[in-house]
């Protein structure tokens, strides 16, 4: 599972890993090129305001990414 993380100060990951704003469409795309099944999540700090999650999900649909959900802790617990 591919969970786009943003912290409340804006930094991003991809999982683990550290990831640039201007670098997510790339790293996504890359990700995503072998994938018959294209579906991301974005999981964002409850303080972030609803444009920074927007945004993600823009960026992922341009890298050609078909699904993307919220990851809300209902969602995290398998719920």
């Amino acid at each position: 599972t591919i969970v786009m993380v943003i912290d409340k100060t804006g930094k991003l990951k991809i999982n683990e890993d550290d990831t640039q704003w201007n670098d997510l469409e790339s790293r996504l795309v890359d990700i995503f090129k072998l994938r018959a099944e294209k579906v991301a999540f974005v999981k964002g700090d409850p303080d972030l305001e609803f444009q920074v999650i927007a945004r993600a999900i823009d960026i992922a649909h341009a890298a050609g990414v078909d699904k993307v959900g919220l990851m809300t802790p209902k969602v995290e617990a398998g719920q």
